[in-house]
């Protein structure tokens, strides 16, 4: 029951309810008219209390009145009338009990989700490093790097053919081109590999052109594209400003995308092989 309020709605609420004059009470009942019944009882809390408690106040379960109950509080009530004195009184202890015990492992549960809620933020901040350039020497570490963004891996030479020095050369130029895409806010990651590390994935890529070479894989939309101008920082960051307006053209990824394990390169020149006398 309320008091319809026609300055919430306008004169259109009140007429549409049938209220003819002020003030006026309509009493709504569920599954009743939709316009309201009209209230003519008393105007002050007792009787208006009154008229609630007997006409709209739902009914409440008990054995004199089952009909409040639901089917499953209907089956309890029975059963306890149907109880001893003795009877009754254990099974409230016994609830009484259990009650009490799961309420204290509520408390203790939510205590330890806590703390293991908290591990879980710091587990996850340990994945959130400084972007930088890093090698590929897994598949794990790639999509950790490259599943949410476009990824760029530079496929360098091999340790074997131009030592440390050419390796630090190449890497200067893909660390120019990350520094370039955050300076222009591109989201993308940065990835390098020996070349000949990742021989199936490459072959795959149709890398066979040598290297270095570059890609950049986008593992939400399935594509890849190829560089395949002069590996200097303009030619790399130009054909990453291409392919970030669309002016690449993309294939799509190989499937079973998959990374063989490698070993992280020591910064150290490939070790001398003795030729056979």
């Amino acid at each position: 029951m309320y008091d319809v309020d026609c300055t919430a709605g306008g004169e259109s609420l009140c007429g549409k309810h049938g209220v003819q004059g002020y003030p006026s009470i309509k009493v709504f009942k569920k599954d009743g008219n939709p316009k309201g019944e009209d209230y003519n009882g008393a105007r002050e809390y007792n009787g208006l209390k009154t008229f609630v408690e007997k006409n709209l106040a739902g009914p409440e379960c008990s054995l004199e009145d089952l009909e409040g109950c639901t089917p499953e509080e209907a089956k309890i009530l029975t059963e306890s009338a149907a109880m001893s004195v003795a009877d009754r009184r254990v099974k409230i202890t016994e609830l009484e009990t259990s009650i009490k015990e799961k309420k204290s492992k509520a408390k203790q549960l939510e205590a330890e989700a806590k703390k293991e809620q908290k591990e879980l933020d710091i587990v996850k901040l340990g994945g959130e490093k400084p972007d930088k350039v890093e090698q590929l020497v897994g598949d794990a570490e790639f999509r950790e790097k490259c599943e949410s963004r476009t990824c760029i891996i530079a496929f360098l030479s091999h340790i074997m053919d131009g030592g440390a020095k050419q390796r630090n050369d190449e890497l200067k130029i893909v660390d120019a081109v990350f520094k370039k895409a955050k300076g222009d806010n591109q989201p993308v990651s940065v990835m390098w590999s020996q070349g000949g590390d990742q021989f199936e994935m490459e072959e795959k890529l149709q890398l066979g052109f040598g290297f270095p070479a570059v890609v950049a894989i986008n593992l939400k939309k399935e594509r890849f594209g190829t560089f395949r101008g002069t590996f200097d920082k303009n030619g790399v960051t130009g054909f990453l400003t291409s392919m970030m307006t669309g002016k690449v053209p993309l294939v799509p990824t190989p499937k079973d995308l998959k990374w063989s394990k490698a070993d992280p390169w020591d910064g150290k020149d490939a070790p001398k092989v003795e030729e056979d006398l």
